[in-house]
């Protein structure tokens, strides 16, 4: 059954014991909606336990999560565990999963009082370096734009600024990752401020999720020029050939304000409605700039296996594969065309 976020706090406040299920799927970041449970569950004396899989551990409520819908065969494989091992011990799943579990507790988008907990980076996540050493921060909600290839506007439709946000900063950590996923959208004096206690606390930042070009403007450039950064944190989005000038414009801003090249990275969509010019384009205007093109291929939201990958109406399997891999490869995009790469492979 669908809960809200009122019924889903008041389970989680009731329970004495709570296994946190993270599905063996791979992932490079802790599972931060877990971790922020646990810290919420800590702060009122709840015991938890933190598991890849659930071997029938004493508890009275179990909260499974998920990442990517593509992914649903492996967090399906958890379920069936928890649920064969945990007997009448209620789940409480944080995806649409209604379908094949009909009497699972179905919480869905997010919680704002679970976004102002701090996530408890004490769990035993298995996060392999670096990403141990950054702390994982979402300041902000939402996102005005409603793409069509985006989730964000479907699960988060209001935008909203977590005034609790620095609670996430650890002190030990030397790094930040801003997830927000369009802090860009944001009234400038909450970036300033996200900068200015970035740069107090003496924190490297990537801006995970990228900057919308649109809303650069000089006078941005030079609050974002002000932070320090770690592999390429200075991120935008490339992701339609309506962009073309915009884009361009908005990173010799950042350049001219006195960000390195080496730090700005541009995610680049591909298979989707565009075609292999346009997304190649798109791609070595990148290059032209001097920043990095990181190629991003589009998939079905409602995707729920890896198998019989989506494949767009302008693209065929083996131009996918190839386009990928040359556009992952410096030392290839670097030195040739993908024209001369492809007639290479002949």
């Amino acid at each position: 059954m669908i809960v809200d976020e009122k019924r889903m706090l008041e389970m989680l406040g009731d329970a004495k014991n709570v296994f946190l299920l993270e599905p063996p799927y791979k992932r490079k970041y802790p599972p931060l909606g877990l971790a922020k449970i646990s810290s919420f569950l800590h702060q009122r004396g709840i015991a938890t336990q933190f598991g890849r899989a659930y071997d029938g551990q004493e508890c009275d409520l179990i909260c499974a999560t998920s990442l990517f819908t593509f992914q649903s065969q492996t967090v399906f494989s958890a379920i069936d565990q928890a649920r064969f091992l945990g007997g009448d011990t209620p789940i409480l799943m944080s995806r649409h999963i209604l379908d094949r579990y009909p009497d699972l507790y179905l919480f869905k988008g997010y919680s704002q009082a679970l976004d102002q907990c701090p996530p408890d980076y004490e769990i035993d996540s298995e996060i392999d370096e670096p990403w141990s050493d950054f702390s994982f921060v979402f300041t902000s909600r939402g996102c005005p734009n409603k793409c069509a290839y985006c989730a964000v506007w479907r699960i988060e439709p209001e935008p909203w600024i977590n005034p609790e946000w620095h609670r996430a900063v650890a002190s030990e950590k030397p790094y930040v990752m801003i997830s927000d996923n369009n802090l860009s959208a944001c009234p400038v004096e909450h970036i300033e401020g996200v900068v200015e206690y970035c740069i107090a606390q003496k924190k490297r930042i990537i801006f995970d999720n990228g900057f919308d070009c649109k809303h650069i403007t000089p006078s941005m450039a030079k609050l974002l020029a002000k932070a320090k950064y770690t592999r390429h944190g200075m991120r935008l989005a490339f992701d339609r050939i309506e962009e073309d000038g915009l884009f361009q414009a908005a990173v010799q801003m950042l350049l001219d304000a006195g960000i390195p090249k080496s730090q700005i990275m541009a995610y680049v969509l591909f298979n989707f409605t565009d075609t292999l010019e346009e997304a190649d384009y798109r791609m070595r205007e990148c290059v032209k700039l001097g920043i990095r093109p990181y190629p991003q291929q589009y998939e079905p939201l409602n995707k729920l296996t890896r198998d019989n990958r989506f494949i767009g109406k302008h693209w065929d399997k083996e131009l996918l594969k190839q386009f990928r891999f040359f556009w992952l490869m410096a030392g290839h995009y670097t030195k040739m065309t993908f024209s001369q790469y492809q007639q290479s492979l002949t």
